[in-house]
């Protein structure tokens, strides 16, 4: 009965170590059923995703060891006083429950298995409390069985459902041109961006795709016959392959890209309207409010779920992170620290009021934390504090 007790840490382990079978997900549907809340706390944790320093943490992951080391954890607490056997049950399910949150949130910790964070590192030069290093080419892979494979620069082979191969060269996830079999069609891959990365990658039309921090991009492993469809969270920088007779469709939360081969950058994080701008060829915009647009290059359009807004582009600015720097132009503190928070990881906080000034500039995205806000505050009149990754902001007088 003791294992009863772990049985949702097994299952939580499983799914994110890519290893969960039919058998496990029919008797977690059946402990579903038993208690429907158990489905709405399951759901919340799987569904936040992996970091892919995360991912690598769960393919070596040793499970006995994981519940040998929790099971002296568990034993070393005090005595509860005796409940009736079916309280007994509950309370083991929900015992379980509590467990996989401890591994969802911290168990890397927990069983001595994480590696410090390697971000964090000592500043010699701006005597800062400590300096946080530039993002990097990072990325998770979440295949169509569900199973996560971490993603890096290193050159490897990643075997797909019906024996298609995945392959990482030169720096870039490459899909081959495949005979778009119906069944492939209806298979999905999600490449996903943490904070602090960025990924290139070649999609099954050829079409090359640059995906910046914090962006998720789902896609089919092989196109249909009428139409390219993918859908993004967040920002990338698109180079359509042309085939006249097939567009390739972009969805986002405010709406529709439909382009037949161009070249665009496309913003699309939730928390703020999206916006696209066209290096070249053609593209057609359509809001939710099936409101339609046609723009020509040079041109940007910033859409939500019930305007579009078009005006002329800065395209340097636009495309800058996909060539590794931060341009700047006309934008307040707060616009720039947010583009810092995705790159470096960090969480910003304001402290007494900040000018609305608006700054202009550029700079490596290969620099290092500190020596970013150095270059920042020489002529913003702020002063910043680095609490491991906290960045206070506040006026210099």
């Amino acid at each position: 009965m003791m294992d009863h007790q772990f049985i949702l840490v097994d299952f939580l382990v499983k799914h994110f170590s890519g290893t969960l079978s039919q058998a496990d997900r029919q008797a977690l549907q059946k402990i579903f059923e038993d208690d429907p809340t158990l489905r709405e706390r399951w759901e919340r944790y799987t569904s936040q995703g992996l970091r892919s320093s995360d991912a690598e943490f769960w393919d070596r992951l040793d499970l006995d060891q994981a519940r040998t080391k929790i099971l002296h954890y568990a034993s070393a607490k005090p005595a509860k006083r005796p409940l009736h056997t079916r309280g007994m049950r509950q309370l083991k399910i929900y015992a379980g429950l509590a467990a996989s949150l401890l591994i969802f949130l911290g168990v890397a910790w927990f069983l001595n298995s994480a590696p410090q964070d390697k971000q964090i590192v000592a500043d010699q030069v701006y005597r800062y409390n400590n300096d946080v290093l530039p993002g990097g080419q990072k990325a998770t892979l979440t295949l169509s069985n569900g199973k996560t494979v971490a993603l890096s620069d290193k050159q490897t082979t990643i075997e797909e459902t019906h024996g298609e191969q995945l392959q990482i060269v030169d720096g870039q996830l490459h899909y081959k041109p495949n005979s778009g079999q119906a069944e492939l069609a209806s298979l999905k891959n999600t490449l996903k961006v943490p904070e602090s990365g960025f990924y290139r990658m070649v999609l099954p039309d050829g079409t090359k795709v640059w995906i910046n921090s914090a962006s998720e991009l789902s896609y089919p492993l092989a196109f249909g016959k009428s139409t390219r469809n993918v859908e993004l969270r967040g920002e990338a920088y698109f180079e359509v392959a042309h085939e006249k007779n097939r567009p390739f469709i972009v969805s986002t939360t405010h709406g529709d890209i439909k382009v037949l081969g161009t070249a665009f950058n496309l913003t699309a994080y939730s928390n703020a309207a999206s916006n696209v701008t066209l290096i070249n060829g053609s593209i057609q915009l359509t809001n939710k409010n099936n409101t339609t647009k046609q723009i020509v290059p040079g041109q940007k359009v910033e859409f939500d779920g019930s305007a579009m807004r078009v005006s002329q582009a800065n395209i340097e600015k636009e495309t800058a992170w996909q060539h590794g720097y931060f341009y700047f132009e006309h934008d307040q503190i707060q616009d720039i620290m947010e583009q810092l928070a995705r790159w470096y990881d960090i969480q910003v906080i304001y402290k007494g009021p900040i000018s609305k000034k608006k700054f202009g500039g550029s700079m490596s995205r290969s620099v290092s934390l500190a020596e970013a806000l150095e270059l920042i505050k020489r002529g913003a009149g702020l002063e910043f504090e680095i609490d491991r990754k906290t960045v206070t902001v506040k006026n210099k007088n």
